[in-house]
C-alpha cells in the first residue's frame, strides 16, 4: 500500500518505534472525531517516513475495542494492518468517522483537531465556549434558544421593535396571524420568551430581534455588522460598527444597499425589463442568511463590502456539519440557530422553505450575472461574492423571450444550464451535473427538456455528447456567427489563440480576449480563469488594471 506523505486536518502520523500509549492514541482519535474525522497512521513519523507499527499494536480488533472502551460516547473507529509497498513494514491504519456527537475520553478530556496559523494540523483542548460552538456546529444545541435568566423579557424587550416586526410582516407577507397577538403573545409564540415559574425570560433569538440594544451588547457581544463601500483600495464609505436589533439593522442596511442600486432597461416586445447592477433579492436573502446563520459565540462582524464589480458578504462561523460549497444547493436546510431562523421565516424576511440559496442563484442568473461564489469560505467564516459586472443583456433578453414563448418561469436548475452554456459554449452532462450539484441523470432531465423546447442542441454521442445553444437562440441574440463557433472551436484552440497573441505582446487584458475570441465578458473570464488554474497564465494588478502574462 502507498501511504500519504504529509499530514493534514484529516491525516495524522504517529511514531510507534517506542510503543505509543493507548491513552494518547485515544485522545488523538477523539480530537479527529470532534473535527472532520480522518485517518491516523500508527507507524509513520511526522516527516512521512514509514518506521512500522510496534508488535504490541498489531491486533486491529484489540485496538478498536480499547479505543471504544475509553471514549464517551464510543467513537466510530475501524482499523486495519497495511503493508508499505517500499519498506514492507506494517502500519496500523485507524479510520475515524464524524458521528454528530461530542466525544471525550473516559476521564473527561475534550479536544479537537484544527489547523494552526502556520497551516499545520494540531490537536487542541476545547474551551467551554468552543464546546458550545461545537454542539451548535453538529446541531445538538441551538444557541439562539438559550435562555437569559439575568433579566426579564419585560425589561429586555422594546415595544418599538415589536411595532417594527408587525410592519415587516405586512411588507414581506409574513405570518399575518401574528398581527392579531399582543407583544407578549408574539414573544411566546415565536420563542422570544420562555416561562419559568411565573416569570418570562428572553431567549437569545428574542433579544436579537426585539431586544434593546444595551442588553444585546451585554449578552450577545459577538453581534456586529459592518458596511463598507470601496473602489479598489479607496474607501468611499466605512460606517461605524452597528449593534442594533436585527430588524432595525436589516432596514438600515437595506436602505444603504438600495441607494447604490442602479438599473438599465431592455425592451422585450411591448415590455421594458429593468436589470439592476446588484440584485436586491439576492442581497436580501444573503444578508439575512448572514445574520441568522452566523456563530454568535464567535467575536467578529457580519461584513458587507460593496465594490464596483462585486458585493461581498461575510459572516463569522463556517458552514455547519454536512454543508459545504459543493452541496450548498442540494443539502437539506441545516440552521445553526434554528429558533432565530424560524422566526425570520414567519416574519417574512427569509425563504419559508429553507431554500434561500436557490433564490440567490435564480436572482443572479436570471439577470445575466455570473454564478454566486462561495469559494472564499473557510472553516471559521462563510463568504459570498455576488458579481455586479456588466450584465449580458442579450442573454437576459433571450431568457425573457423564451420564458414568454413557453409560458413558464425557468427554475434554478434550468438557469444553471443556460448560464453554463453562456459562459462555456460547449458543456458536457457531467459539467452540468457538477454545477447543479446533482446526479448526471438529474442534469440530463433538465438539459434534454431544453433540447425538446428548441433552446439547446446536442452534439456528439455517448460519452462525447455535449450541448450548445440552438441556432434560434443565437439568432435572438443577434450573433448567428456564434452558432458555428462553439460547434467547431475547442477550448484548446481558444487557449492557443491567447498564447499566440502573447508571443508578440507582453500582456493581454480581458477586453482583448473578448475581441480576440469574439467572446462576451463571462466567457472571457472563464477562459482566463482556466488558463490561470492550469498554470498557463498569471494574473497581475487589481480591479480595472488587471492584466495577464505567460507564466514563467
Amino acid at each position: 500500500m502507498q501511504f500519504p506523505t504529509k499530514e493534514s486536518l484529516t491525516i495524522e502520523f504517529k511514531s510507534d518505534v517506542k510503543p505509543y500509549s493507548i491513552k494518547d492514541l485515544v485522545y488523538d482519535l477523539i480530537c479527529m472525531a470532534n473535527a472532520e474525522g480522518g485517518k491516523l497512521f500508527l507507524g509513520i513519523e511526522d516527516d512521512g517516513k514509514v518506521t512500522g507499527v510496534n508488535i504490541q499494536h498489531k491486533d486491529p480488533l484489540f485496538i478498536v475495542a480499547s479505543v471504544k472502551g475509553h471514549t464517551i460516547p464510543p467513537i466510530a473507529v475501524s482499523a486495519s494492518l497495511e503493508t508499505d509497498d517500499i519498506t514492507q513494514k506494517d502500519v496500523l491504519v485507524l479510520s475515524v468517522e464524524v458521528t454528530g456527537q461530542l466525544h471525550s475520553t473516559r476521564d473527561g478530556k475534550y479536544g479537537y483537531r484544527d489547523i494552526d496559523q502556520k497551516g499545520q494540523p494540531v490537536t487542541k483542548p476545547f474551551s467551554p465556549e468552543e464546546i458550545v460552538q461545537r454542539l451548535a456546529y453538529i446541531q445538538v444545541l441551538d444557541p439562539s434558544a438559550q435562555i437569559i435568566k439575568d433579566i426579564s423579557s419585560k425589561d429586555a424587550f422594546s415595544s418599538l421593535e415589536h411595532e417594527r416586526l408587525r410592519k415587516l410582516i405586512g411588507v414581506y407577507h409574513g405570518d399575518r396571524a401574528l398581527l392579531e397577538l399582543t407583544d407578549e403573545e408574539i414573544d411566546l409564540d415565536l420563542g422570544f420568551s420562555r416561562k419559568i415559574g411565573d416569570k418570562l425570560y428572553p431567549t437569545i433569538a428574542g433579544l436579537l430581534i426585539v431586544g434593546k440594544q444595551e442588553f444585546i451588547e451585554t449578552y450577545v457581544p459577538g453581534h456586529e455588522v459592518l458596511f463598507q463601500v470601496m473602489d479598489g483600495t479607496d474607501v468611499l464609505l466605512n460606517l461605524p460598527a452597528m449593534h442594533e436589533p436585527l430588524l432595525e439593522l436589516f432596514e438600515k442596511v437595506d436602505n444603504l444597499f438600495r441607494a447604490r442600486v442602479t438599473e438599465q432597461e431592455i425592451q422585450v416586445g411591448l415590455f421594458r425589463v429593468p436589470i439592476p447592477n446588484y440584485e436586491p433579492i439576492a442581497f436580501r436573502e444573503a444578508f439575512v442568511n448572514a445574520l441568522v446563520h452566523r456563530d454568535y459565540y464567535r467575536i467578529g462582524a457580519v461584513t458587507i463590502q460593496m465594490q464596483p464589480d462585486v458585493l461581498q458578504i461575510s459572516s463569522p462561523g463556517g458552514f455547519v456539519q454536512g454543508v459545504n460549497i459543493n452541496n450548498i444547493l442540494t443539502v437539506a436546510p441545516t440552521p445553526r440557530n434554528k429558533l432565530l431562523v424560524e422566526a425570520t421565516k414567519r416574519i417574512g424576511l427569509s425563504e419559508r422553505t429553507g431554500r434561500g440559496i436557490d433564490k440567490i442563484y435564480s436572482a443572479m442568473l436570471r439577470n445575466g450575472h455570473p454564478f454566486p461564489d462561495y469559494s472564499l469560505s473557510t472553516s471559521t467564516n462563510v463568504t459570498l461574492r455576488l458579481m455586479s459586472a456588466e450584465n449580458d443583456l442579450k442573454f437576459v433578453k433571450m431568457l425573457v423571450e423564451e420564458q414568454h414563448r413557453l409560458n413558464i418561469e425557468f427554475k434554478v436548475d434550468t438557469l444553471i444550464v443556460l448560464s453554463s452554456l453562456r459562459d462555456e459554449h460547449r458543456v458536457s452532462l457531467e459539467q452540468f451535473a457538477s454545477r447543479m450539484q446533482k446526479s448526471a441523470l438529474d442534469a440530463k432531465k433538465v438539459v434534454e427538456s431544453l433540447v425538446d423546447d428548441g433552446i439547446v442542441e446536442a452534439i456528439g454521442t455517448g460519452k462525447n455528447r455535449e450541448y450548445i445553444f440552438s441556432k434560434d437562440v443565437y439568432e435572438i441574440s443577434g450573433n448567428i456567427h456564434g452558432y458555428n463557433r462553439p460547434k467547431g472551436l475547442a477550448v484548446e484552440e481558444e487557449i492557443n489563440l491567447v498564447l499566440r497573441y502573447l508571443e508578440n505582446h507582453e500582456f493581454i487584458t480581458k477586453k482583448e480576449v473578448m475581441a480576440l475570441c469574439k467572446y462576451n465578458e463571462n466567457r472571457a473570464k472563464y477562459l482566463l480563469g482556466k488558463m490561470i488554474k492550469n498554470g498557463t497564465l498569471q494574473k497581475e494588478g487589481k480591479s480595472v488594471s488587471v492584466r495577464y502574462r505567460k507564466s514563467v
